[in-house]
């Protein structure tokens, strides 16, 4: 570009007064360095490169390449009449849908397929699981998927599919009986008629580690007397639970005074007893220590017997002592080796001992076992402190209502969860602390600061 600038410039400017053009006197060509990539770039010309590139561009978004297509893509053959002189016969066109002007648009511009988001393609893996367990949950639940849902719609309306509905049945919240609660397996079928998904099956290992520490339920269903309209027998019920409640809280208030009440004033310590209290074991001791003082005196006076030639042994009474204690030994041996050949020929009767061992332990295995069974429900001791079971909320018969707007609530919220966590032996008893006793301030006036305000 910069060479056709510089040669457009060299040229002769025509004079006005000759009839003739002069002709173009080229100039010399420009030379330029072209030893960097940014110099090849300014100073070379790719115009004609672009608008081919372009130009194939614009074919590719428009139905492809020119030069790839078939010729009967590209040309048509007219085969109208020829003769214009018979008129053309006029025909009623009738009304055609035409697309909407975006389509058009669309349609004639470009052929690349737009961007379907995450949406992953037909067959992969993914959705061929997605599609078995659907199937696994139709099969065991009945639930149909919306999808399929949407398909059998589309493919037959006539049909009359309906949306299935999750039906469960109604069960009385305070019934004792087992069959009025829903099992399990209930449980995951309206689970997955709901959400439709299948619950998530944890594995034996988790299960083991994940064991709940008591078998109560998380939230526990009240006494049926203390809903806001019960029946006249649960009230009454509930009642008599409060009354003994309060009764044995009595009787434990009671025990406690017994027990720290001073005795009868006959019953109380004189002087001679403390007096004997105090002195208990003196005299006695400081007897003892002179027997044991003079003991020491006397055997310490007494000195040792010498040992005579007579008395000592010979080699033959040695010898004799000898072949007196092997012939012993021997004898033991040979005792307990009868008993071993007695014990092997009395192997029945050390079966039935170890049977009867083996039943002793079983019955204390199951013996434990129903002691775990029957303190299943109870909370452990975790602390010092035993666990207290709490008041049992209740209302009056004056208290109670018709509606559940007038109701007003017993207990709180807090302590019910809080209790429920020590009684399922997640949390240990506490008990509040108490505060520590604040001493009054002392103040204390210095020497030094004494010997300033006088001096003052």
């Amino acid at each position: 570009m910069a060479a056709t600038k510089s040669s457009e410039s060299s040229e002769a400017p025509q004079t006005s007064g000759s009839l003739f053009p002069q002709p173009k006197v080229r100039g010399k060509k420009k030379r330029v360095s072209k030893k960097n990539k940014s110099a090849w770039r300014k100073h070379s010309d790719i115009k004609d490169i672009e608008d081919f590139l372009d130009d194939q561009r614009l074919q590719l978004r428009t139905g492809g390449l020119v030069a790839d297509k078939a010729d009967d893509s590209l040309f048509y053959v007219d085969k109208q009449n020829d003769n214009e002189d018979e008129a053309p016969v006029a025909k009623k066109r009738k009304k055609e849908l035409k697309p909407l002007k975006i389509d058009q648009i669309i349609a004639g511009e470009t052929t690349v397929k737009p961007v379907t988001g995450h949406a992953p393609p037909m067959g992969s893996g993914k959705v061929r699981r997605k599609e078995m367990k659907a199937k696994e949950l139709e099969q065991k639940t009945g639930y149909i998927s919306k999808e399929k849902r949407k398909k059998l719609k589309l493919n037959s309306v006539q049909a009359g599919l309906k949306k299935p509905q999750a039906v469960r049945e109604y069960y009385d919240l305070w019934g004792n009986d087992a069959k009025d609660k829903p099992t399990e397996e209930e449980e995951d079928e309206h689970y997955a008629q709901v959400t439709g998904k299948t619950r998530v099956k944890v594995p034996v290992r988790t299960q083991t580690y994940a064991k709940n520490p008591s078998i109560l339920p998380k939230v526990e269903v009240i006494h049926p007397g203390g809903s806001y309209n019960p029946t006249f027998e649960d009230h009454q019920q509930l009642l008599q639970q409060a009354v003994q409640s309060e009764r044995k809280k009595v009787k434990d208030e009671k025990k406690l005074e017994r027990q720290t009440r001073l005795p009868p004033k006959r019953e109380w310590a004189t002087r001679r007893d403390k007096m004997k209290e105090l002195t208990e074991g003196l005299l006695d001791e400081e007897d003892e220590e002179e027997e044991e003082g003079e003991e020491l005196e006397g055997e310490q006076s007494i000195p040792k017997a010498t040992i005579r030639a007579e008395d000592k042994k010979s080699r033959q009474k040695r010898r004799k002592e000898k072949e007196q204690r092997e012939q012993e030994q021997q004898k033991t041996a040979d005792k307990t080796k009868k008993i071993k050949e007695h014990e092997v020929n009395r192997l029945k009767a050390i079966k039935k001992e170890i049977n009867a061992l083996e039943k002793k332990k079983e019955e204390r295995q199951k013996k434990r076992e129903e002691i775990r069974t029957q303190n299943a429900d109870k909370p452990k001791r975790l602390s010092r402190h035993k666990y207290e079971e709490p008041f049992p909320e209740f209302k009056l018969s004056e208290e109670l209502v018709g509606t559940l707007r007038e109701f007003k609530p017993e207990g709180s919220v807090l302590k019910d969860r809080f209790k429920s966590l020590q009684r399922r032996n997640i949390l240990e008893t506490r008990v509040k602390a108490k505060r520590q006793k604040k001493f009054k301030k002392k103040y204390v006036e210095k020497k030094q600061y004494k010997e300033i305000s006088i001096n003052v």
